[in-house]
């Protein structure tokens, strides 16, 4: 079920919302945590029929790995417990992710067909896998407390606003929530005003440029007649749709969070006013980096790592040399694991191997000329940089890539005429969205709110929540009258 779906906004989540607020708050979190469990379940069945099961038994092995770390931390069985977990998910994503592999060889051995059994790996359950390491983990290092009950393992790791795509948070954050969160008017106002806010980022900005972006990408960068127009074009295009489509989904689930009285963590924060690739990604999401920090970048800084500098410094290797060689080493398994969650295959490992050669390369870069200038250039040099990105990660082949580069910087200065159609359709989108990837809106009332009267923040209130009505009455009418296109993290 998608959340932008008409089932889902008229159907499943006014229901839930009143039975969630129907249930007595006097007898505790239990029965709503129960509610809500129960409305994941169903979420996720209407979606996904076939993978409930597996949903169900990867969460009870969460449940038995973490019972098994609880106060295990430095142990045998502690370390044997996280080792399970990450086994037990990993090979749930390999087994999908190459599953075509595994029915071709049985096709071969066997002499029938079995491209019927073909599928895909389950909705969310990526964004599972960081639930359950974070869960297990966390109980480990004793952070956290074992799940006083199965139930508040199950609410953790499918809670149906943020199962899909997340954010992700760290269990020792959300614990606490399961047990004692603060629920009000206020809350619910502020969770649907987010959650509206993000649906209208999603529908009228990034559902309209997908329009132009697969214009682009359907095009024919074989030829002979290419244009560089389109291909810079689909550039600026592809970033803002991405920006608007996930930003837009954070939004919505932190709402939803909000009206179930959650906190759940901010997931960007303009992203492309970043002057370096590091700052890049403490801005687009958030919470993603987060986690690779907590669960990848310190265990291997810790462990691998260390042991790699002492048998280096056997080898009477100079110290700076060896921290230097220490901290490609880090950064490069990071990058390695996050190309790989991204995507299996040549196009993410090189997006990987960039991003990881320019972050070990910025501190160099930092240093020339002056402050200022140096700044400039840096955020000219990030938007270059992403520009260069989009060919890998929005194309299906490496040879695709090379094709789609190959317009950008030798094809005709010019727009074809099927993208200059979409363009004079959708290019008034294209432009709000531009400008939407800035602070504008926060500068604007961060100067209103400067006036001592308060009299012009009271009508930037009114007048704001009045356009937001109207503009979820315009996303609406969309929703009805085309077809919402699926989240890119879903697809």
């Amino acid at each position: 079920m998608q959340i932008t779906s008409t089932p889902f906004l008229f159907l499943f989540l006014p229901a839930v919302i009143g039975i969630y607020y129907l249930i007595p708050a006097q007898k505790g979190l239990q029965l709503r945590n129960l509610f809500l469990c129960l409305a994941g379940f169903f979420f996720y069945t209407w979606g996904e029929p076939i993978f409930v099961l597996l949903l169900l038994g990867m969460i009870f092995l969460t449940w038995c790995f973490g019972k098994m770390a609880y106060k295990k931390n430095g142990t045998r069985i502690g370390k044997t417990a996280v080792f399970l977990t990450v086994a037990a998910n990993l090979t749930v994503m390999l087994f999908f992710g190459k599953l075509s592999v595994v029915l071709s060889i049985l096709s071969h051995l066997f002499g029938k067909d079995f491209s019927a059994f073909q599928t895909t790996l389950p909705i969310g359950f990526s964004f599972f896998v960081f639930s359950s390491v974070s869960y297990v983990v966390d109980i480990y290092r004793g952070q956290s407390n074992s799940a006083d009950s199965f139930l508040q393992t199950v609410l953790y790791t499918s809670a149906f606003f943020r199962i899909l795509q997340g954010p992700i948070i760290s269990y020792r954050k959300f614990e606490g929530q399961l047990s004692d969160r603060k629920e009000s008017f206020d809350a619910v106002g502020n969770g649907i005003r987010r959650f509206s806010v993000g649906l209208c980022k999603k529908i009228i900005i990034a559902d309209t440029l997908s329009y132009i972006v697969n214009a682009i990408l359907s095009s024919d960068f074989s030829g002979t007649n290419i244009y560089a127009g389109d291909a810079w074009l689909g550039c600026i295009s592809y970033l803002v749709y991405l920006y608007f489509d996930f930003s837009g989904y954070s939004d919505m689930a932190i709402g939803l969070g909000q009206v179930f009285g959650f906190s759940i963590p901010e997931n960007f924060n303009y992203p492309y006013i970043s002057a370096s690739v590091a700052e890049f990604w403490r801005r687009f999401h958030i919470t993603l980096c987060v986690w690779f920090t907590e669960y990848v970048y310190y265990p291997v800084m810790l462990g691998p790592s260390v042991r790699f500098r002492k048998f280096l410094r056997q080898k009477s290797v100079p110290k700076p040399i060896v921290k230097t060689v220490q901290n490609i080493f880090v950064t490069a398994s990071v990058w390695l694991i996050t190309a790989l969650w991204h995507g299996m295959n040549l196009n993410y490992l090189l997006w990987g191997v960039a991003n990881c050669t320019t972050m070990l390369a910025e501190p160099y870069i930092k240093q020339i000329g002056s402050k200022r200038c140096n700044t400039i250039i840096r955020r000219v040099g990030l938007l270059f940089f992403l520009f260069l990105s989009v060919p890998l990660i929005s194309t299906g082949s490496f040879q695709d890539a090379l094709l789609f580069y190959r317009a950008m910087f030798t094809g005709f200065a010019a727009f074809s005429p099927a993208v200059f159609y979409y363009c004079r359709m959708y290019g008034l989108f294209l432009l709000i969205g531009v400008i939407g990837c800035f602070p504008v809106i926060p500068y604007i009332k961060k100067k209103i709110s400067l006036f001592a009267d308060g009299k012009y923040k009271k009508a930037w209130d009114i007048g704001s929540g009045i356009l937001l009505f109207l503009l979820v009455l315009i996303s609406l009418g969309y929703i009805f009258t085309r077809n919402t296109v699926e989240f890119l993290y879903q697809q």
